[in-house]
């Protein structure tokens, strides 16, 4: 994969990859966990949670951890099946200010595999 990436343009994205983004930018916790797999892997800040409960706890407790504002300011499709958004967040967390990129894996409508990387 390269490093290239395009514009954000939520139109071109994976219904559940921009169902998800939208759930979580707006709090909607039980959206944004139903997008995922029963089997589902996350991987984010050096943790890895498996399954469809420990993802949902994630995303209760992500969200509540620092305040800050997301920015989706890039994508990359390599295929139907794999997307990578770039999210710049601002916020109270050290360094206060970081661009992250959002690898979603997808198989049968669901994401698979969501991986959060710097």
């Amino acid at each position: 994969m390269t490093d290239t990436f395009a514009d954000y343009a939520p139109s071109a994205l994976p219904a559940p990859v921009l169902a998800y983004l939208d759930a979580h930018d707006e709090n909607r916790h039980a959206d944004a966990a139903a997008v995922f797999a029963p089997d589902a892997t996350v991987l984010d800040d050096g943790n890895i949670y498996e399954g469809i409960e420990a993802i949902t706890a994630w995303i209760e407790t992500a969200a509540t951890e620092y305040t800050y504002t997301s920015t989706r300011v890039g994508q990359q499709m390599t295929d139907d099946a794999h997307a990578v958004v770039q999210i710049r967040l601002d916020g109270n967390f050290p360094g206060g200010t970081v661009t992250l990129r959002y690898q979603f894996e997808l198989h049968a409508g669901l994401v698979n595999r969501l991986a959060i990387e710097v």
